[in-house]
């Protein structure tokens, strides 16, 4: 992939974003294999993202993570990291959909 972002700033809070080759090594506490993880500890979001698959997988799963970090920042209990991510899930589709559809999101951020 040609680009591919290394840190958001959410709600004023800097996090890293860090790619790793196996779902298995996303986990923080290597516990289980996830596709995304925000940990809020070490202000990091940890994404399954070898550069192998589709770009806008990618960016729904990075969006996904970041929608828990705006909810845990507001206080919105629907966002938490306990939550039924099926919503939190469709969001990020939804999100990441209208920034391509648009044209919001730069051709080279899309490009594997």
């Amino acid at each position: 992939m040609k680009s591919r972002p290394d840190h958001v700033n959410i709600l004023g809070i800097d996090y890293a974003i860090l790619y790793f080759e196996k779902p298995s090594d996303v986990d923080v506490h290597r516990r289980e294999s996830l596709w995304g993880q925000i940990d809020y500890w070490t202000r990091a979001i940890r994404v399954y993202g070898d550069g192998a698959g589709k770009p806008a997988d990618l960016w729904v799963t990075i969006l996904h993570e970041v929608l828990h970090g705006i909810g845990d920042g507001m206080g919105l209990e629907k966002f938490s990291k306990d939550c039924d991510d099926s919503m939190v899930d469709i969001l990020a589709l939804a999100l990441t959909d209208v920034l391509v559809r648009n044209g919001w999101m730069a051709e080279g951020l899309l490009e594997a």
